[in-house]
């Protein structure tokens, strides 16, 4: 337990608001009892409850300060897939999808790597070196070998599927204390690129030579820590990053070391993921507030919209991915549902999951389309399938 309770007092200082449950909740997991390493995953068809309507006006969005008209949004029912992992408590984090559709994910609490083949529903387990239950994102190269971070143990591990070995890429430390990396990934130029959230820093990875650089992160504001969390890296190789605690999105220019931030109408927002589209535009989720988030580049223009209530369940919103359409997916964790934003048609299209007591956390973009995603409870842990 004691690598949860380094992650626990390394998170409590980042998730000061209530409306940020879920994410102590998952670190606060118990380590469950380790099974078999191959076993098939329950397989469930689940269509949501009745179309609701019940969902509040969100208040007036800002663009840098100004008001710009609220959003609608509305409930169907939504059509899914879903995969039971039969182990209790594993914490199932941010997944990623291989060329050959297998789903990747992290047991954080059971200290496994799992991958789902959901041709025949089976969930191989593998345990890696060093482990201490700290297993968070994933990301798959085009090699298709698999990249996770290991936060405690302090360290990149690449597993090779065709091999089953594993290997790692050990990082520093930080006054004795792990980095704590965090979201990876990959660049045009095969390069990992990955946040360090303890570490208040951004670091690159390249796959060929093991060598790691990384740049420092400076506080979004004063009195204000450095903590980069989510990550995404355009096609044009810029490197954009949100900040867990400190309502700012920022940008790294490698070249330099600069760092620009974007500052939040909410100093306290919570960034927990964010996405680049085809026109280079990020786009961007605030835990808390609950607010859906856009930056434009090219403008110098921040907007945020926020997200309205749905069924009495204020929206505390996580992984964030999109298509390519340029559609935009987000997970509502306080809604239970999957929201998709149409940039072109605006408005909140809520796919409510029929789960009660459960919590969606992760999701994942499939390259056939589908939508992969991970729902957490203190009884059972799905992985779900979504055809937008």
């Amino acid at each position: 337990m004691n690598s949860h309770k380094r992650s626990i007092r390394s998170h409590k200082r980042c998730l000061h608001s209530a409306d940020a449950w879920f994410l102590v909740f998952v670190l606060l997991l118990g380590l469950g009892t380790l099974f078999g390493l191959s076993r098939f995953a329950t397989v469930v068809n689940i269509q949501a409850s009745t179309v609701r309507s019940d969902i509040a006006t969100p208040p007036t969005a800002r663009t840098n300060g100004t008001q710009v008209p609220a959003i609608p949004a509305t409930v169907q029912a939504a059509h899914i897939h879903l995969y039971r992992v039969s182990s209790t408590n594993a914490g199932l984090m941010q997944p990623s999808v291989d060329a050959q559709g297998n789903v990747w994910v992290g047991e954080m609490s059971a200290n496994r790597l799992a991958r789902l083949d959901s041709h025949t529903g089976v969930v191989t387990t593998w345990i890696p070196p060093h482990a201490q239950s700290d297993i968070m994102s994933t990301a798959v190269d085009t090699h298709g070998n698999v990249w996770f971070v290991e936060q405690d143990a302090d360290y990149i591990g690449r597993f090779d599927p065709a091999q089953q070995t594993f290997h790692m890429f050990p990082l520093d430390t930080l006054l004795g204390y792990p980095l704590g990396p965090q979201d990876l990934q990959f660049d045009a130029s095969g390069f990992l690129w990955f946040t360090a959230l303890d570490g208040g820093c951004i670091g690159r990875l390249d796959p060929t030579t093991g060598a790691i650089q990384t740049w420092p992160v400076p506080p979004p504001a004063p009195g204000v820590p450095s903590t980069p969390f989510g990550l995404a890296v355009t096609t044009t190789e810029q490197v954009w990053f949100g900040d867990l605690i400190g309502g700012a999105i920022g940008h790294l220019d490698p070249t330099t070391g600069r760092v620009t931030f974007y500052h939040l109408a909410d100093p306290q927002a919570q960034v927990f993921s964010l996405a680049a589209d085809s026109t280079g535009r990020l786009w961007f989720t605030e835990m808390v507030p609950g607010k859906l988030g856009m930056i434009d580049p090219a403008a110098g223009k921040v907007t945020e919209w926020p997200v309205p209530t749905a069924a009495g369940h204020v929206a505390a919103l996580y992984e964030l991915v999109i298509t390519q359409n340029d559609d935009v997916w987000f997970v509502n964790n306080g809604a239970t549902a999957l929201v998709r934003y149409m940039p072109d048609k605006p408005g909140y299209m809520f796919f409510q999951l029929d789960l009660p007591a459960s919590a969606p956390y992760g999701l994942a973009l499939a390259p056939s389309g589908k939508l992969w995603f991970t729902v957490v409870s203190s009884s059972a842990n799905y992985v779900g399938e979504m055809t937008p």
